[in-house]
């Protein structure tokens, strides 16, 4: 007896499945999810709980309608902003839209860092990091690679360029009161 994805009952393909704590999702239901979830964002909900995050990712398609970008920073990843109803999105493609990028809120975010990863066991060589710490019901952390591509060295003109991108993306919520800004060296440790 073959498994099922324990939303929608279809066959298991071999890989993009995602375990859930009474089943497992199936790849296609798991690219409806949003792309910040991570392994163990999978392994804390059951399929209720997915059915509700699905049935939060439908709802964001609307919610994407009355998002008015006012402000980009443009990196491998695209930080919009609305001002006006103090709300943004992060899209790795430039239609945010048909991306269905979750909209988040200002209020909703905790921390925003930086911080330095080390690129495999490689000497001198790391990648940048931010890092956004939410209270949002559906998603509690966006952790996303500044830099186009894996390991850079620390004195490179790409590593510059990329911490002042990093800098750019902290700086677009410049002022708003209760976030908390840092700026970590080394690995992060979990």
């Amino acid at each position: 007896m073959s498994e099922v994805c324990v939303l929608c009952g279809k066959t298991l393909s071999r890989f993009g499945n995602k375990k859930l704590k009474d089943g497992i999702l199936c790849r296609n239901c798991v690219k409806l999810a949003s792309p910040w979830l991570n392994d163990d964002d999978y392994l804390a909900r059951d399929a209720e709980g997915m059915k509700k995050h699905l049935q939060y990712r439908e709802d964001n398609k609307e919610v994407l309608k009355n998002f008015n970008e006012e402000r980009k920073v443009e990196g491998k990843y695209t930080l919009y902003l609305d001002e006006d109803s103090r709300q943004f999105v992060i899209s790795k493609r430039k239609d945010f839209r048909k991306d269905n990028a979750d909209v988040l809120s200002y209020d909703e975010i905790d921390e925003l860092s930086i911080f330095e990863e080390k690129y495999m066991d490689e000497e001198g060589m790391v990648n940048l990091l931010m890092d956004i710490k939410l209270h949002n019901p559906e998603i509690d952390n966006i952790c996303f690679r500044v830099s186009d591509f894996p390991g850079m060295e620390r004195d490179s003109s790409e590593y510059k360029e990329t911490l002042d991108l990093a800098f750019k993306y902290l700086n677009a919520f410049d002022g708003e009161k209760g976030i908390d800004f840092e700026q970590t060296e080394g690995e992060k440790h979990e």
